[in-house]
């Protein structure tokens, strides 16, 4: 009997311990949860904070433009940020299924800014008409009322509920303003219907005149580009086009795998090509079936993607980036004509340092100014483009000549208005274009 009694004393003992095991294990992964969640948070309101803050500056910038031209980049700024709020509110949902931050007037804010601003964005005149400038009051109110509560959640040592409270609050700041009026707002929809009969843009303007090529001939092309980082695998490969269309910028593309016998995909890697056969751009699905896992470093990288680059293009392009991570070494090359970089024109390639796979290779905005002509010599002289800077400003370092936003300028560092560490000085007409700006 005694026997019996310690057996069952042992078994509940024994119960006991591995019960507090798995509570434990189970503290730690809910623990772990939380902070990835809490990263997630903090990460999804600095995105918001900062897309919230430029939208309010473009706006600023619209209202203080002094000419149609001016004012229609600006706006056209703010409608690309109202945008990019929208998106990231549509992808947070695990975010905003953790910390219910949904705000119903914060979106219809967002969605109605960008369908708004095309009606201002269109004003030709001198000055915009009343009722644009009303509407964009009522946005930047509803953009300075939101960054507030923002900036508090993103501060340090903030926690998770702290977060939802801000949220709340902002939530109910929000309610009570006006919204961005365009549903029955007799302007907006005159402006509306003007636009229709709609002609869409002319399609694909970027390699009018260059010859082109079939399906075939650009698999191929494919299959050099790709050398040996397509997995040959077993048996016979081939390449196999994906799918095709025609864009805004590049007319007709297709994308391009690697394929088996039975039309099964043996590689992550899909190739983008112009129907004129150039390589636009590089994406990965996931890793090799049979990587060698070798890992690289950052000269290693630079070797292979100057390889690669040899049987991209002709043009010699020149690295201006580097940046490594424990999980990505990013390289940004841009062309330099006459000693003049032209950054708009970007390729960048992105690998794996650990197993030395290409992650990415994009060359969209490289080609989006492919056959674009710039001024590359300057009227002004160094010194007098930093003789042209405002007399609240004070250079700290010599103007570079750079194509910035397609126009020659001189980058120029300064100090003494916070907020602004540089200008751009244009090379041709000493005016300043813009400035690099920090909230």
């Amino acid at each position: 009997m005694k026997f019996i009694s310690k057996s069952i004393i042992a078994l509940l003992g024994a119960t006991t311990i591995a019960g507090g095991v798995y509570g434990y294990k189970e503290h730690q992964h809910a623990q772990q949860w939380e902070k990835q969640q809490y990263r997630n948070a903090i990460y999804w309101i600095q995105m918001q904070s900062m897309y919230l803050n430029d939208f309010d500056y473009k706006l600023a910038e619209a209202l203080a433009a002094n000419s149609p031209d001016k004012r229609q980049e600006a706006i056209e700024g703010a409608i690309d940020d109202s945008n990019l709020i929208m998106r990231q509110l549509t992808n947070a949902s695990a975010t905003m299924n953790l910390l219910q931050l949904y705000w119903p007037s914060y979106e219809s804010f967002a969605t109605d800014s960008s369908r708004y601003l095309a009606y201002p964005a269109s004003e030709q005149g001198p000055k915009l008409l009343a009722d644009q400038l009303e509407q964009m009051d009522r946005m930047r109110k509803f953009a300075r009322t939101a960054m507030p509560y923002l900036n508090q959640m993103k501060a340090n040592g903030v926690t998770l509920p702290e977060i939802q409270q801000f949220a709340d609050e902002m939530g109910a700041a929000l309610s009570k303003l006006d919204g961005i009026s365009i549903y029955g707002n007799k302007d907006f929809n005159e402006y509306q219907y003007k636009l229709n009969p709609y002609t869409p843009t002319k399609k694909g303007t970027v390699f009018v005149g260059e010859p082109t090529y079939k399906a075939t001939e650009l698999a191929a092309k494919a299959k050099t580009f790709m050398g040996n980082a397509w997995n040959k695998g077993p048996g016979k490969q081939s390449v196999h086009m994906k799918s095709g269309g025609f864009g805004s910028d590049f007319g007709e593309v297709m994308d391009f795998t690697l394929s088996d016998d039975t039309g099964k995909r043996t590689s992550p890697y899909t190739i983008t090509l112009s129907k004129s056969g150039h390589v636009i751009r590089v994406t990965s699905g996931g890793k090799q079936s049979d990587t060698s896992g070798q890992s690289l470093d950052m000269q290693q990288a630079i070797e292979l993607a100057d390889e690669w680059m040899e049987r991209w293009s002709d043009e010699r392009l020149t690295l201006v980036t580097k940046l490594q991570t424990d999980s990505s070494i990013q390289l940004v090359y841009v062309p330099v004509r006459e000693q003049v970089p032209i950054p708009q024109m970007r390729v960048v390639w992105r690998f794996d340092p650990n197993t030395g796979e290409l992650i990415k290779f994009d060359a969209t905005e490289y080609f989006r100014d492919y056959n674009k002509s710039f001024t590359l010599h300057p009227k002004l002289t160094a010194e007098q483009a930093a003789a042209a800077l405002s007399p609240n400003l004070r250079s700290t370092g010599a103007p570079k000549l750079e194509i910035h936003e397609g126009k020659l300028t001189y980058k120029i560092p300064v100090t003494g208005i916070e907020g602004v560490k540089l200008v751009y000085i244009n090379a041709l007409t000493g005016s300043t274009d813009s400035i690099a700006y920090n909230s």
